[in-house]
């Protein structure tokens, strides 16, 4: 394993800490196996790693990117079936007839791959014009999507639960690593990361926002709600 710089190193240990903690207090929940899943999953894309190069070879940097991360987004839907799809009613649990639970996946996907479709694409407009490092992409964008995507009410309501960011987080990173690794050697980047790069944090969070509002609205008109 390469040597990690301090900053990375300490926030491997935290998630580590984090994680294992909330595993172990949660035991073995709809909420742990997913997040067990999830790992695993992302511990695999990084094991595939020298694949990369075989993936898309042909498109643009955007295509691949976009792509391969909303690939990624539906694998990681598949594994909240059993704990949060986007809508409670479309759980899948053990009583869950096969033929059921894959309507309710492909039900979950049709609401979300198109808001993913949306985010990543944003996520795309920054990181091809703006030079972000490894490590920062990492942590800004997962934090982004972490807040995006319902931690800015839940950590507003339960500050304390920030100790165990890395655990929400994660979700986001095997959603978005891969895809930035496979397309960081295409990236000619135009501007270094200032502090205006930071924006891709509120324009992610709104982006979220936005997606989950429609999809909300929309979820009560069919009810699924």
């Amino acid at each position: 394993m390469p040597h990690l710089p301090p900053g990375p190193t300490m926030y491997v240990l935290w998630a580590g800490c984090s994680i294992g903690f909330a595993l172990i207090v949660a035991g073995l929940s709809p909420e742990s196996v997913t997040r067990i899943l999830v790992l695993g999953f992302l511990a695999g894309q990084l094991l595939a790693l020298p694949l990369l190069g075989r993936f898309l070879p042909r498109s643009s940097p955007r295509h691949r990117f976009v792509v391969l991360a909303m690939f990624l987004a539906a694998a990681v839907e598949g594994f909240h079936m059993i704990s949060s799809p986007v809508f409670a009613s479309l759980i899948v649990t053990r009583a869950t007839p096969p033929a059921q639970a894959l309507a309710n996946y492909a039900l979950d996907l049709l609401f979300t791959l198109p808001a993913y479709l949306v985010i990543f694409t944003v996520i795309w407009l920054f990181i091809s014009r703006h030079h972000f490092p490894l490590w920062a992409y990492v942590l800004i964008v997962g934090f982004a999507q972490t807040i995006g995507d319902g931690g800015l009410f839940y950590f507003a309501g339960a500050p304390a639960m920030l100790a165990f960011l890395p655990y929400p987080m994660s979700n986001y990173h095997a959603i978005n690593v891969l895809p930035f690794l496979a397309v960081r050697g295409s990236l000619r980047s135009i501007r270094p990361l200032t502090a205006r790069s930071y924006l891709v944090i509120p324009v992610i969070v709104a982006a979220y926002l936005a997606s989950g509002a429609l999809i909300r609205a929309v979820g009560r008109l069919s009810e699924f709600e």
